[in-house]
């Protein structure tokens, strides 16, 4: 059997992936239709499937490179699921100089009926 660990692991290597090869429709797979994304620093939140995908698909346009998330810790219990991480990325300015930046992530899940997990509350900081 699979543990959480390894279950949320993947999940942030397709989250990356899709991030980093400019696929926010890929990214809103992640999602519950009704899943909830609040962007820091007190950004308004993004609901719903369709928004998340435009709210990704303008961070990449804005030129975010080079995301990564890293795994600090899962809990799985029952259906329910979070992990608690630290994420990275960087931009280029207007000088051509690269900044990064990144903070803490937090992210709870929702067991699907065929067993995979879909984010339903993302928020960093």
């Amino acid at each position: 059997m699979i543990n959480i660990q390894t279950e949320i692991t993947a999940i942030n290597a397709k989250f990356d992936q899709a991030f980093n090869t400019k696929k926010a429709e890929d990214i809103a797979q992640l999602y519950e239709e009704n899943a909830v994304v609040m962007p820091a620093p007190a950004g308004a939140p993004v609901v719903g499937v369709q928004a998340i995908q435009a709210f990704f698909a303008g961070l990449i346009e804005a030129g975010v490179i080079e995301h990564k998330l890293t795994l600090t810790e899962a809990v799985a219990d029952g259906n329910l699921a979070y992990q608690r991480g630290i994420w990275a990325a960087a931009m280029i300015d207007a000088e051509g100089n690269k900044q990064s930046f990144g903070g803490n992530v937090h992210v709870v899940y929702h067991k699907q009926v065929d067993g995979a997990w879909k984010a339903v509350t993302h928020i960093w900081n």
